[in-house]
């Protein structure tokens, strides 16, 4: 299967004055923006270095490894990018990366400069491999906005603002995907106009309230929304806009990882649909969900994160790689829950296994025998 890497090795030769910038490129951009530019790429808008400065920076980071987000493929797509007549003339600023565990925040954006002729990608990172960039996810389904959102929003304004002139592209993997689309969807009129393609891969969707709304239908047609075959994040809450359903070289939770999907010259490959498990794990959150209020939810949320950070654990990585101790602060600090919370955090996770029986069970009524 062809992937960015293939894309890269392919096109990387020709300028987008040679072949126009397309969704493989954006979602190129969106990747890496999760790139660790602290202390490489300043936060001032104006303050650009070019892709291969930053990618030069990036291999003489002392400990990279420990802080990227696939050490597998990072290393490779940085080098990539880097000797890409694409991409390494592309320069790169405005970096922020923001992350507050009391604030549950986890935010970092920056903006690419296409081609020196007021042509912009804004770029929102997603969720990375923190507990509370994931905690901030799920947040999504009982608050709006989210901090990250309201930053979101705040950042391309204040790009937009910085440039003056210039059209300008937003985009973002997984949660990134959502915040390009809060940020399009909720700037107003001048900052809209200057946007022509909001591209989210990936990305957690929004609430019916929110996608019914004025605001969001001014700019669903510059939308371009992906998914792979099996997705998880992308399938969470609504996506009133069409989306794209892209082929992985990975299996099950794993296609979220975009240097993983298919990619043809210009485009990603497209499929019909997602699978079978993905439709299942979205029937079943959506059933589980719209038996909640907003309390419960909140409730649930708040006592599975606070079990997962009762240790030392602040990232994904230390939490698996600890497990036996994570596991007894775990059980020590649900054994020391209140009995309102244990009885809500039950009922709730009871629930869920009652979606996902109600979705097999629905499921086998409308295709008996199968």
């Amino acid at each position: 299967m062809n992937t960015i890497t293939e894309y890269l090795n392919w096109r990387g030769d020709l300028t987008f004055a040679d072949s126009p910038f397309n969704e493989v490129d954006a979602g190129i951009l969106a990747r890496f923006s999760y790139e660790p530019f602290d202390g490489i790429v300043t936060s001032n808008f104006r303050d650009k270095i070019t892709l291969k400065q930053a990618c030069d920076g990036l291999l003489n980071t002392p400990n990279l490894n420990d802080d990227v987000l696939n050490v597998d493929r990072d290393f490779d797509f940085i080098r990539l990018v880097s000797s890409s007549r694409r991409f390494s003339d592309v320069k790169i600023s405005g970096y922020v990366n923001d992350i507050d565990e009391d604030r549950q925040i986890q935010f970092s954006a920056c903006v690419f400069d296409l081609d020196g002729e007021e042509n912009y990608f804004v770029a929102f990172r997603g969720t990375d491999n923190t507990i509370i960039g994931w905690k901030e996810d799920f947040n999504m389904g009982f608050e709006f906005p989210v901090p990250a959102q309201k930053k979101a929003l705040d950042f391309f304004e204040n790009a937009v603002a910085a440039f003056k002139d210039g059209t300008f592209m937003i985009g973002g993997h997984s949660k990134g995907g959502n915040l390009a689309v809060y940020a399009g969807t909720f700037c107003s009129g001048k900052f809209k106009n200057s946007i022509t393609d909001i591209y989210n891969f990936d990305g957690p969707g929004f609430t019916e309230q929110i996608i019914n709304t004025d605001e969001f239908k001014s700019v669903e047609s510059k939308i371009h929304t992906f998914v792979p075959v099996f997705s998880v994040v992308g399938m969470i809450l609504e996506h009133l806009e069409n989306y794209a359903v892209v082929p992985s070289c990975e299996t099950g939770i794993m296609q979220h990882e975009i240097l993983s999907w298919e990619a043809g010259p210009n485009s990603f490959v497209h499929e019909k649909e997602v699978n079978k498990g993905s439709r299942f794990i979205d029937k079943t959150f959506k059933d589980w969900l719209s038996g909640l209020d907003k309390e419960q939810r909140e409730q649930f949320v708040d006592t599975v994160f606070n079990l997962m950070m009762s240790g030392d654990a602040h990232t994904l990585a230390q939490f698996n790689s600890n497990k036996i101790e994570t596991l007894n602060a775990m059980v020590k600090a649900y054994s020391g829950l209140d009995d309102t919370t244990r009885k809500g955090f039950l009922a709730t996770a009871k629930r869920l296994i009652t979606s996902a029986g109600n979705v097999i069970k629905a499921d086998q009524d409308n295709n008996p025998g199968s």
